[in-house]
């Protein structure tokens, strides 16, 4: 029994639609499928396909097929300043059929430069549209006399254009993607190169506030030096722990905090070390100007703690507390069990002013409750 065409059409694309050329985005070797099937089964003399220019302004040939020669080729390109009203034309329509090509108004500007040379009588062209714009147009070219072309015809020429569009937006996304790979891959190095040259010029400040300390001869100058250097530990810190989770945008404070006194318990500590009591530490994450003055908030209250709360010979303890309110604000909460600090505490080079002016810059609240039994410090934001 013989296949009617319409049934050759169908087999034609769903075999082409199957095979690789779509979904590894190869779009010449589909093209010369597409143009090779098309010449046989319309029984047509050429076939080509252009792709419109990254600027818009002409059309490129992505490759053209002669049956009668049996030969690819590459057309000259099609500039829109010479053919402006055929851009405009082929652009805004599904289809254009001419079966009389060389008198149809819209070829008129290809009738003496292209047609006519060629003995170009009938044509369809299919424009390219991707993303609702137009990216280009399939033609398809009968030479010598006139020709209709039938609703069959016309639907298999859409749908070889079609698949054309479909291996186009897949090379498209393909390369898209290769250069956001290329992106992250160097963007990767540059961070990790950022990373060392910030981890090396930390250190280099911390060992000269460190060799600087050593000569001063007083407590007063040595405090301030040690101030200094316990505030640059707490921004290392934050930066390395930026660096292991691969997130330059946000941290997971939560799950830094622990890390982050318990550095400056360290280095504080020697005798008077803490013991740290972690009640409530709900997961919360912070954009990075948010984490950076909250951990110098948290710098100063262990800094006031060992200075005015923790003694020898006693267990001293701070209870850390991180929480998210039913507002869905940040509470972090900071206790120490000392003995409260003076009455004149906010006048004695406690931070407090430092405390509130960070406070200020994520938008939070700072609250100092100090008794016999111990100092507490919240911050709301």
């Amino acid at each position: 029994m013989t296949k009617s065409r319409s049934s050759v059409f169908l087999e034609v694309i769903e075999s082409l639609s199957k095979g690789t050329f779509i979904s590894e985005g190869d779009v010449q070797g589909l093209a010369r499928e597409v143009l090779i099937q098309a010449s046989q089964l319309l029984n047509i003399d050429r076939v080509n396909a252009w792709t419109l220019s990254g600027d818009e302004q002409q059309l490129d040939s992505l490759l053209a097929y002669d049956r009668n020669r049996n030969e690819f080729y590459v057309e000259s390109p099609l500039l829109k300043r010479d053919f402006p009203y055929y851009f405009e034309h082929v652009s805004k329509n599904d289809i254009l059929i001419s079966s009389d090509a060389q008198n149809e108004p819209f070829n008129r500007e290809l009738r003496e430069v292209y047609l006519m040379p060629l003995n170009i009588c009938s044509m369809m062209e299919v424009p390219i549209i991707s993303g609702g714009k137009f990216k280009g147009v399939t033609c398809f070219e009968h030479l010598g006399n006139l020709r209709e072309w039938n609703n069959d015809e016309q639907h298999f020429a859409l749908a070889l254009t079609q698949l054309l569009t479909l291996a186009l937006e897949t090379r498209d996304k393909n390369q898209y993607r290769e250069e956001l790979e290329k992106l992250v891959k160097e963007k990767s190095v540059l961070i990790a190169e950022i990373n060392h040259r910030v981890k090396n010029n930390l250190a280099i400040i911390t060992a000269l506030i460190r060799g600087e300390s050593q000569q001063v001869k007083d407590e007063y100058h040595r405090d301030l030096f040690n101030n200094i250097l316990t505030k640059t530990y707490s921004l290392s810190s934050l930066q390395e722990a930026m660096y292991q989770s691969q997130n330059f945008r946000e941290v997971n404070f939560s799950e830094f905090l622990p890390t982050l006194v318990g550095n400056l318990n360290n280095t504080f500590g020697f005798n008077l070390r803490a013991r740290m009591i972690y009640d409530v530490l709900e997961p919360v994450v912070l954009e990075v100007n948010k984490a950076i003055p909250l951990a110098l908030i948290c710098n100063e209250i262990m800094t006031n703690s060992y200075k005015y709360a923790f003694k020898e010979g006693r267990t001293n303890e701070m209870h850390v507390s991180m929480s998210l309110t039913d507002e869905g604000k940040v509470c972090l909460c900071m206790k120490d069990n000392g003995d409260g600090l003076p009455e004149d505490y906010a006048s004695r080079g406690t931070g407090f002013e430092l405390m509130n002016d960070l406070a200020d810059q994520i938008d939070g609240t700072l609250s100092i409750s100090s008794t016999k039994n111990g100092t507490e410090i919240r911050i709301n934001f």
